[in-house]
């Protein structure tokens, strides 16, 4: 069962990062300019900001299956579609394909709370974030080689998603939903959503505003600029992040074990926070990868952490609801990272960037020692 979970995770980080490599040639080909190709990954993520939770609802009163599968198909119907579309017609389909991949690594997510516990539920966890970040790093380099035959490839591939909706239909899970009214679900979900799982959604926005702004732009820039690195050389850089970070995952349940859910936190937001000190200061590109395998580190455990601490905190009742609305404040931190951090100088992005990690790392020592929070 777990495996085809893991198949869901994947297909949920598929929907951008396989097409980074053939967006050049959609551009050539449908005589297109650069708002136009970015119209067909906005297309793509728009759905998630506001219809994830509403699919997470769905979720919690029909069943996971009921929504996950045909989700699943959606996702790989409207993406496969777009090998054979016009321009026109690609835009709508990269959305319906939005609208199926809106809730899938939460989904995914959930499930493995519903069916975990514990310590183990941190190591499951822990392995998905790790399958998360090793699709990441992977998808790009997949996409070049298909796309290297010809551009439709890509977009084949996400056909992939079919056999995986067949075997969650097919895998030995009890399939919970909620049996409350609705008047009482959604008096529940008010109840659910307190100030730990607030900040927790809080917490999660402003990690991946650290990681698209200040880091993935600046670090971007600063590879260029400073090091004069060509395009595969900053390919390689950025995607270290995820391998690093997918290693870091996979020792989550030792972290949470050792040092609690909060003392976890407060690790990944200190490696956070010293990698973003650090990379203004690197004077040599090689050691750019010391930097980086920090940050991955951090990103590898606070991550997987967060999610525990929303599945762990949230009744189940309303778990989908809940870590679907997590998925969307993290697009949102998507979203206003990038032009957040756009007008400030790379190496003041930088510094302002690990003053975040580190108001984060207080929070959660102060939380730590908190027995009201």
């Amino acid at each position: 069962m777990i495996y085809a979970i893991f198949g869901v995770t994947l297909m949920g980080v598929m929907g951008v990062s396989i097409l980074w490599p053939v967006f050049p040639q959609i551009k050539e080909i449908f005589g297109i300019g650069d708002v136009e190709v970015a119209m067909l990954i906005t297309a793509f993520t728009l759905p998630g900001i506001f219809l994830a939770p509403v699919m997470g609802m769905l979720a919690d009163r029909l069943g996971r299956k009921k929504v996950l599968v045909p989700s699943l198909f959606l996702f790989a119907i409207a993406g496969t579609s777009c090998a054979f579309a016009d321009y026109e017609t690609m835009l709508l389909l990269r959305f319906l394909q939005g609208v199926g991949g809106s809730a899938l690594t939460a989904l995914s997510a959930t499930i493995i709370g519903d069916v975990y516990e514990g310590i183990e539920r941190a190591r499951v966890l822990g392995y998905n974030a790790s399958i998360l970040a090793i699709g990441v790093a992977s998808y790009p380099a997949i996409g070049g080689i298909l796309a290297h035959f010809d551009w439709r490839y890509p977009f084949l591939t996400f056909a992939v998603a079919i056999p995986i909706g067949i075997a969650v239909m097919l895998m030995p899970y009890p399939d919970i939903r909620s049996e409350l009214p609705f008047s009482a679900y959604l008096t529940g979900m008010r109840f659910a959503i307190n100030k730990k799982i607030l900040f927790e959604f809080i917490t999660g926005g402003a990690v991946f505003v650290i990681l698209y702004g200040a880091f993935f732009l600046h670090l971007t820039f600063l590879l260029v600029e400073k090091f004069s690195a060509d395009r595969a050389v900053v390919g390689i850089v950025i995607s270290s992040v995820s391998v690093f970070s997918a290693l870091f995952s996979s020792k989550l349940a030792f972290f949470t074990k050792k040092f609690g859910s909060s003392g976890t936190m407060m690790f990944g937001f200190a490696f956070y926070a010293l990698s973003m000190l650090i990379i203004p200061l690197v004077p040599v590109l090689p050691l750019m990868f010391f930097a980086t395998f920090i940050f991955g580190a951090g990103h590898g455990i606070v991550l997987p952490a967060l999610q525990n601490l929303i599945i762990s905190t949230a009744p189940e009742e309303q778990r989908a609801a809940i870590m679907t609305a997590f998925g969307s404040t993290i697009r949102v931190g998507q979203t206003i990272g990038p032009p957040l951090f756009a007008a400030i100088p790379t190496t003041m992005s930088f510094f302002m960037g690990a003053i975040i990690a580190l108001f984060f790392f207080i929070a959660y020592s102060l939380i730590r020692n908190s027995k009201e929070f």
